[in-house]
C-alpha cells in the first residue's frame, strides 16, 4: 500500500532502464507512478506498465499538461539530450527531473541491487535442490567437474565400494565424506571420522585398535578403539597419506580381513565397515619416495573422486559465499544480508590457496567486522583486496608465467561474461576479440554461458 506522503512519478523511456525502474519503483511504498512514457509502444516498459494498471502514453504531454495531476519527478531515463531539452520546457517548475548521469547512476544502483538478490536466490535454489537430506552442508555450483562428482556420488554411494576423495587442503573431503555416508544405505549406523594426523605416531594404533588393561603405563583398563566403534556402519579415514610405514601394514590387514588387534590382546575381532578414506598428498608420488604401500593404495583406490581446487571453479565464488555468509550470520548473530558487487570482483579473482576453508574464513571476518548490512571490499583481507596473484617458483618461470596468464585469461573471460549478462558476442565484443575466440577461451576454462543466462533470469 503506498503511503499519503508517497512521489508522483512519470517515467520517459520505457527500454532496459525505464524497466529496471518500474520494477523496483512500483514495489515502493514511498512511491506513486503517475504513467509511463515511450513512443514504442512495444517497449517491455509499456507492456508491464499495462499489466501493472500503470497509464502509458507515447507523449509526456499527456501527464505534464494535466492540471489534476501534481508531478514530483521526472524520470529521463532515454538518454536523449532533444527529449530532455523538451521536458524542461514542457514541465513544472516545481517538478524535478532527474535525467541524464543522474538517472544512469540510480538506474545501475538498481541493478546492483537485481544483481545481489540474482546471486542470493540461486544460493537459495541450489540449497533447495539439495534439500534437507544428503549433502546440505554441501554446495556444488554449477561448475562442470563438481557436477560429475556429484553424479559419481550418487553412484558410488548405495555400494560397499571403498572410496579414496583426493585434492588440496580445505577443498572439502569431509564434506564430501558425509555426502556418501548420508546417500548410502548405512547413513542410520555409525559413521566415525578419523583424523589420522590428530594423534602423536605412537598412540595412533591404540586409538585405532584399542588396547587391554596393562598393555602400557596408563592403561588400567580395557578400551575399544576407534575402528571398532565404527562396526557395521561407515569409518572415514582423514589423511590416510601421513600414516606411518609401520601403521599403514596394519591398517591394511584391517582393510583386507576386517581384523583388528587391541595393543596387548593376542585375539583378533572382526569389524565390517565401509572405507571411505581422504588425503591432500600425492599417494602415488608417496609410493616412488617408498613413503606408502602399494598395496594399500591399490586397496584404497577402487574409486577415487578427486576434488578441484576452488581457483578452478571460481564460477561458484559468489553462490559459495553467501553459503558461508549465512552461517557466519548464524554463528554471529549479526545482521548482514549482501556483499557489495566489488567485493564479489574481488573474491571471485582471488587464488584461494585455503580453498574452501579460506573462503569460509574471510567471510565469518568480513560479518565480525561490518557494521551495516553490507560487505564491502573494505572488510576483505588485504590479499583479497589486491587480488594478488600467488606463485610456484619451484615450478619454474616459465611455468609460473603460463599459470599467471591462464589466471589472468579467466578473470577477464568471467569479468566479460558477467558484464555482458552472459551475452557471449557482446562480451567478445567488449574483449575485443573474435567470437570463435571468446568460445574457445570459455571451453578452456569450463566457463559455461549458461550460468550466467540463470543468474540474470
Amino acid at each position: 500500500m503506498k503511503s499519503k506522503h508517497s512521489a508522483n512519478v512519470v517515467i520517459v523511456g520505457a527500454g532496459r532502464g525505464g524497466t529496471a525502474l518500474l520494477e523496483i519503483l512500483n514495489d515502493d511504498p514511498t512511491t506513486n507512478i503517475l504513467g509511463v512514457v515511450d513512443v514504442n509502444p512495444e517497449a517491455k516498459g509499456i507492456g508491464l506498465a499495462k499489466k501493472l494498471g500503470i497509464k502509458v502514453s507515447k507523449y509526456a504531454n499527456t501527464f505534464l499538461e494535466n492540471k489534476e495531476l501534481k508531478i514530483d519527478i521526472l524520470l529521463e531515463v532515454t538518454g536523449s539530450k532533444k527529449i530532455q531539452e523538451e521536458l524542461r520546457r514542457m514541465k513544472s517548475p516545481d517538478t524535478r527531473m532527474i535525467a541524464g548521469i543522474a538517472a544512469k547512476y540510480i538506474w545501475s544502483l538498481i541493478e546492483t541491487q537485481k544483481d545481489k538478490r540474482i546471486i542470493e536466490q540461486k544460493y537459495l535454489d541450489l540449497k533447495a535442490s539439495l534439500g534437507s537430506g544428503p549433502g546440505d552442508e554441501l554446495i556444488f555450483g554449477t561448475n562442470p567437474i563438481m557436477q560429475q562428482i556429484k553424479l559419481m556420488i550418487s553412484q558410488v554411494a548405495p555400494t560397499p565400494a571403498s572410496v579414496l576423495i583426493t585434492g588440496e587442503t580445505g577443498t572439502g573431503k569431509e564434506m564430501i565424506a558425509s555426502t556418501l555416508q548420508q546417500s548410502s544405505h548405512l547413513k542410520n549406523e555409525p559413521f566415525v571420522k578419523i583424523n589420522c594426523t590428530a594423534f602423536p605416531p605412537h598412540l595412533l594404533e591404540s586409538e585405532l585398535f584399542g588396547y587391554k588393561k596393562g598393555a602400557f603405563t596408563g592403561a588400567t583398563k580395557d578400551k575399544s578403539g576407534l575402528l571398532e566403534k565404527g562396526d557395521g556402519g561407515t569409518i572415514f579415514l582423514d589423511e590416510i597419506g601421513d600414516v606411518s610405514l609401520d601403521m599403514q601394514v596394519k591398517m591394511l590387514r584391517f582393510l583386507q580381513f576386517g581384523e583388528i588387534r587391541p595393543v596387548g590382546s593376542t585375539e583378533t575381532k572382526i569389524v565390517n565397515c565401509r572405507i571411505i578414506a581422504a588425503t591432500n598428498r600425492n599417494l602415488e608420488k608417496l609410493i616412488e619416495e617408498e613413503k606408502f604401500r602399494k598395496d594399500l593404495y591399490y586397496r584404497l583406490n577402487s574409486f577415487i573422486i578427486e576434488l578441484p581446487p576452488l581457483r578452478d571453479r571460481k564460477e561458484d565464488i559468489p553462490v559459495l559465499a553467501y553459503h558461508f555468509l549465512k552461517h557466519a550470520v548464524n554463528k554471529l548473530n549479526k545482521k548482514v544480508s549482501t556483499i557489495s558487487t566489488r567485493a564479489l570482483e574481488r573474491l571471485t579473482e582471488y587464488a584461494y590457496p585455503g580453498n574452501l576453508r579460506e573462503l569460509q574464513s574471510i567471510m565469518e571476518r568480513a560479518v565480525i567486522l561490518c557494521q551495516g548490512d553490507e560487505i564491502g571490499p573494505s572488510l576483505l583481507p588485504v590479499s583479497v583486496q589486491s587480488s594478488e596473484v600467488l606463485y610456484d617458483y619451484k615450478k619454474g618461470l616459465q611455468k609460473a608465467k603460463e599459470e599467471t596468464v591462464s589466471q589472468f585469461e579467466r578473470q577477464a573471460v568471467l569479468h566479460y561474461m558477467t558484464t555482458a549478462k552472459g551475452n557471449v558476442t557482446q562480451a567478445a565484443m567488449m574483449a575485443r576479440v573474435p567470437r570463435r575466440t571468446f568460445y574457445r577461451m570459455m571451453e578452456k576454462h569450463n566457463i559455461s554461458k549458461n550460468y550466467f543466462k540463470k543468474l540474470n533470469g
